[in-house]
């Protein structure tokens, strides 16, 4: 009778380890169109997955209505599922949503390179200032921060809805440059080669921004999981390796130590004093870091 009292008893024990094992799933609503920017839902998956608990197995589900960033964004400030975006800050994005103060790319969003025509490398050659620069004509999206960013700044802007329609209009000479990240242009070469543009060699715009996760300004449960989980990876080095072994990040910071650009500061008047504070720390040099 003893022994099958151990064994009722070591099934029981099994059992009660089955339901307790039994994961149970997050799940977290971005947009559909994330699904082509591996970098940013893979580091959404790090950090939740940072701060999740034993039982819980993290699940990103990528939305099935195509929408624009814009609808995107008032979606997730209305609280719709348990939603988030990572876009570019500005005040305006940090007063209807919440931002996570964690800049996603180290500062290197703020890095502008010029796209544009096949020989037109003379047009820009003795550009030095960015009253030089201004003379020309830019290309931006419609609703993007940085559309707002080089308008204070003097340019004229020439606006679209997408960034594969602002190449077509590149090409088609409605505008003169159209300023890209460092690290967008290393996964735009097709579109690039298929213009026939090229990347400017020796200018470089900087103004302070980069993406952040965004959630509804009601969700304080998932902005707390999110903001444990970038201060775990952040403590253990998981997000310098993750930063390190994704391909466009690594090139854009080659091309930085490689190419001596002159640099044209910009004023970012639409990024919040709060944000500066708290992403000064994670913000990168290019100039201090070893080449890759």
């Amino acid at each position: 009778m003893p022994f099958v009292r151990q064994i009722v008893f070591v099934l029981i024990l099994i059992c009660s380890f089955a339901v307790v094992a039994e994961p149970r799933p997050y799940i977290v609503d971005v947009p559909t169109s994330a699904a082509e920017s591996g970098y940013f839902s893979d580091l959404l998956g790090l950090v939740l997955n940072a701060s999740k608990a034993p039982d819980e197995i993290i699940q990103i589900r990528f939305a099935q209505e195509q929408l624009s960033q814009a609808r995107w964004i008032a979606a997730v400030a209305q609280g719709r599922g348990n939603s988030i975006i990572w876009t570019m800050t500005s005040k305006t994005r940090e007063e209807t949503l919440r931002p996570i103060r964690f800049p996603l790319m180290k500062g290197l969003m703020g890095y502008r390179v010029l796209v544009i025509r096949k020989g037109e490398q003379a047009r820009f050659a003795d550009v030095k200032t960015q009253q030089d620069l201004a003379k020309l004509s830019a290309g931006q999206g419609m609703h993007w921060p940085d559309t707002g960013i080089l308008r204070t700044n003097g340019f004229r802007v020439v606006e679209a809805t997408a960034k594969e329609n602002l190449y077509k209009m590149l090409a088609a000479k409605r505008f003169d440059f159209f300023p890209r990240g460092i690290s967008e242009v290393q996964l735009e070469r097709d579109l690039i080669d298929a213009q026939k543009l090229q990347v400017e060699p020796r200018i470089l715009l900087h103004y302070p921004t980069d993406l952040y996760f965004f959630v509804s300004k009601n969700n304080d449960e998932l902005a707390t999981r999110i903001e444990k989980g970038w201060l775990t990876i952040l403590k253990n080095g998981e997000f310098d390796r993750f930063f390190l072994r994704y391909e466009p990040m690594r090139l854009a910071l080659d091309s930085l130590h490689k190419h001596e650009r002159h640099i044209i500061e910009l004023d970012n008047p639409f990024i919040s004093d709060e944000t500066i504070s708290a992403s000064k720390l994670y913000w990168i040099d290019p100039n201090e870091m070893p080449a890759h």
